[in-house]
Order: C-alpha cells, then structure tokens, then sequence
C-alpha cells in the first residue's frame, strides 16, 4: 500500500464517517483502509450489522490488493496536526507510515479478520443485488421524519424496533409503531413494478438520516435482493445493514376505516402549544392529560385527580359537518408527551383529530379542504389512555 492524499481531503472524509457511525452504542473504533486503483476505500463499522464505505482520490504509485485496520481516532488525531499538505501514506510490515514535511509516523496497525471477511460479504450482496429501487433523498429524509419517532423498542418484539418499508404496483406505505402510536404513511405515486416489503432496525435508520444530511438534492439507489441484508448507494457513501427477518404484523386491522365519534379540524400549532402548556404546569409524572370535547369547545386538562388547582385550557375546533348532528360531550385521555411528538413531526396548519371513543383510539391526519385525490396521505393512530 503506497499512496499520497492530501492531508485535509483525508481529514473531512474521517470526520464525517465519524459523526455519521459514532453513537453511544456505537463500536465505531476502527476503520478499513483499501486502494483501488486511484480511489482510497475506507469503510467503517457501526457495529456487526452496519457497515459504511465512502471514497477519496488518492495518487497511487503502487497497486497491491491488500487492506490495513487502523484506529478511527487515532488516525483523526493525527490528521489533525499536520497543516494542509500532501501526504505519503506507506504500509511497511505492521505500521502505516506517514511521511510529511515535518518527518515520518507510523501508524500502528491491527489484525481485525473477522471485519474485513464481513466486509466482502457485503460486498458480494451489492454485487449479486437483483432489485433496485430509487428514491430522492429528500423523499427519503421525508419518510424517515415522518415514521421514526413512532418506532418501538420491544426487547421481545424486535419488529417493532424498525420502519417497515412496502413497496407495490399501486402505491408505496411505511409504517412505524411502538404498540400506542402507529403512523401509516402512503405515497400514491411511488410504484414498483414488483412488491417489495421489508423492516430496517430504527439504528440503521438512524445511521441513514446522518448520512442523508450529509447528501441532499440527489438519489438515493436501494439494493434487495434477500430478507437478510439491503444496501444504499448514496452520491459519497454506501451503507449496509441487516434487516429484521421477521413478518410485520397486520396494521391495517388496527385502524378504523368508520364509526368514529366526531372529527375535529383544529390548529395544529395552537393544540400542540396548549399541550405543551399544560404539561410544563402538570404535576402529573405518567404525561397523562384528559381531553374533554363539549359541541365546538375542547377543555384539556391533567389527568389526575379532580383538585381545583388542576391546570385547564380551552381551545376552538370545528366538527367537521357531517359530524355535527352527532357530536356529543366526549371525554378520552391521551399521553402528553405521544401527543407532542406527533403534532411535531406534521408541517400543515390544521390538523384533523378523529376520535373514537368506543375503540378508545384517536386518529390525526393533516387537514385540507382540497376534495382531489391527494398524492400522498397520513394517518396517526394513539391509543386513548381512558
């Protein structure tokens, strides 16, 4: 291995394969160096089930077909010294030298065959992938922003713990849930020729959210193949992860298609800084508040106990109309905090609350007055806590 690069190409490259793989579960300590004609491989572990390899120019004077193992800090604590300058890399029986203008260093390096055997092995399912599927990044920062905070994380249902990602001929839904929220979001125009389905663990999908901020306004090309592995070819980046290899549970049958109570049209910014409100004043430690629905007026409250000093709020909304002649007093408890994230994770001004008392489960989905088939929709489920 012999190659020279430029000291501050080299660094950037580092530093964003770090703050992309490094998390407080993250073994992220080493990385793989690779020279492939005039292109330096470097590629990085999360952890056994996420790997990600990027790229650099380098100037190689000699080809050999080997790999080095190096530490990812130290490399990045090295790099960090040396002005902006060209540098000579050179392996030299078990040290990576540099040479510089200042002297030469060696970097220590280690012996990791099991990485770089699970490495080819990625490899080869990139190779061999037989489906692909193209997505906008900023299509994808999309989906992930709309499901993730729903995801679970269930020690003995470790389904939940991801997005689930369905791909058809008519339309594209991906689903996330944590058994009291379940976001359904569907894209009409998004159709594959084939059905496709398939999980991510909410880690990888985290990893890829770091990557896409990294990349935006550019496509996204997802490699399937099989129910073990999928791989993600970004402009900078390739990433790899293993998918959870178990069937996702019917969400259809959770959500109610009728028979609901009443629909509310309300703000969106005003109900989430009233629930906000309420919860900072709350002395109620389990997030548990208790709506109360009389005709067009909303009261909401702490669902504790009924103490005078509870703090209260009363805001507007509007019955949708053909809800009026039913509308009735209607009291349901949500939990505050669910109900936050949820409202947060929506852009429109007007939100439309469904409330089905009987099912004890409430629905929002964004509200326009546009009667045309929409391209896209979602829809929200909580569970009422009374």
């Amino acid at each position: 291995m012999y190659f020279f690069v430029s000291s501050h190409f080299l660094l950037q490259k580092l530093h964003t394969l770090y703050k992309i793989v490094n998390s407080e579960n993250s073994s992220s300590r080493y990385l793989i160096f690779e020279i492939i004609e005039n292109q330096l491989k470097i590629i990085a572990f999360s952890d056994s089930e996420n790997i990600i390899n990027t790229s650099i120019k380098v100037y190689a004077k000699k080809y050999t077909k080997e790999k080095v193992v190096v530490s990812t800090k130290f490399m990045i604590d090295i790099l960090t010294t040396f002005p902006n300058e060209t540098l000579l890399f050179k392996k030299k029986k078990n040290a990576l030298n540099i040479f510089s203008e200042q002297g030469s260093y060696k970097i220590p390096i280690f012996f990791h065959e099991e990485s770089i055997d699970f490495f080819q092995k990625k490899r080869s399912i990139l190779r061999s992938s037989t489906m692909k599927i193209t997505l906008f990044s900023n299509l994808l920062s999309k989906i992930l922003n709309q499901t993730l905070f729903a995801v679970g994380d269930k020690k003995f249902q470790t389904i939940l713990n991801g997005v689930f990602f369905k791909f058809s001929p008519y339309e594209a839904n991906f689903v996330a849930t944590d058994t009291f929220r379940l976001v359904k979001y569907t894209i009409k125009n998004l159709k594959f020729d084939k059905s496709i389905e398939f999980t991510i663990p909410k880690k990888s999908l985290d990893i890829i959210r770091k990557i896409l901020k990294e990349e935006k306004k550019s496509n996204v090309i997802i490699e399937y193949n099989n129910e073990i592995d999928i791989v993600f070819h970004f402009q900078n980046h390739i990433f790899s992860c293993r998918l959870i290899n178990e069937k996702y549970p019917d969400y259809n049958s959770v959500i109610p298609n009728n028979n609901r109570d009443v629909s509310l049209v309300i703000n969106r910014l005003l109900l989430l800084n009233t629930i906000r409100r309420i919860s900072i004043f709350s002395k109620n430690r389990k997030n548990f508040i208790r709506f109360h629905l009389n005709h067009n007026k909303l009261k909401i409250r702490e669902q504790t106990s009924v103490n005078n000093d509870n703090f209260e709020s009363e805001i507007q909304c509007k019955p949708i109309f053909d809800d009026l002649k039913k509308t009735k007093s209607i009291k349901m408890g949500f939990n505050s905090k669910f109900l936050i994230e949820i409202l947060s994770s929506l852009n429109e001004n007007f939100i439309c609350f469904e409330l089905y008392h009987s099912n004890k489960i409430g629905i929002l989905k964004p509200f326009s007055n546009e009667e045309s088939k929409k391209e896209e929709s979602i829809s929200i489920l909580i569970m009422s806590t009374i």
